[in-house]
Order: C-alpha cells, then sequence, then structure tokens
C-alpha cells in the first residue's frame, strides 16, 4: 500500500491497494485512510489497478472515509477500476457515490 499527498488544496492523497496489501484484513488500510484524514486530505484517490476483487468490506471502508472527505468538499475516487468492479459499482448504485475512473 503506497500513497502520495499533494497541493495546498484540496490535499490529496493517492493509495494503491493490492491484493497482498489486504490479504491480512482492512485494518493496516483502516488506519491509514484515518491517518490520511486526519491529515488534512480531503480527496483520496484509490489505485486499485492491482486488486483482483472488490469486497464489501472494503467498500464500507471506503464509504466511511468518503463521508469524511465529503464534509470537507472532497471525496474518494476509485482510479483502474475492471469492469467486474465497475459493474459492482453500477449495480449497488455507489458508482453515483464515489467518481470511477474505469481501466
Amino acid at each position: 500500500m503506497t500513497e502520495t499527498t499533494h497541493g495546498p488544496l484540496p490535499q490529496k492523497a493517492i493509495v494503491t491497494l493490492s491484493d497482498t496489501d489486504l490479504n491480512g484484513g482492512l485494518t493496516a488500510l483502516r488506519w491509514r485512510l484515518r491517518g490520511l484524514v486526519m491529515e488534512g486530505v480531503c480527496l483520496v484517490v484509490v489505485d486499485v489497478s492491482d486488486l483482483g476483487q472488490i469486497s464489501s468490506t472494503l467498500l464500507a471502508e471506503l464509504l466511511d472515509t468518503h463521508r469524511t472527505c465529503r464534509r470537507r468538499g472532497g471525496g474518494v475516487v476509485i482510479r483502474h477500476a475492471s469492469r467486474k468492479m465497475t459493474d459492482v459499482l453500477r449495480r449497488t448504485g455507489l458508482d453515483k457515490v464515489f467518481e470511477v475512473e474505469a481501466a
């Protein structure tokens, strides 16, 4: 899991996820996202190009982060979503919540 932070406003972080990052669960990601938000990040771009599938627990964590970021005028962007991920987001209506950038 990697991230970079840029610019004064809106402060943006790019988080790259892989299956290896999430093998042990979402605890590390949860703390990383909360840490970024506490540092003032209001736009989180999550690169899922190295992720095989998007789980409901991952989506719940991203929704929580999105809610916090929205209060600051930002949000969560899901970048490089596979067709399968995009279909899941569309079926659940989350494509209207997150900005989704297809692969």
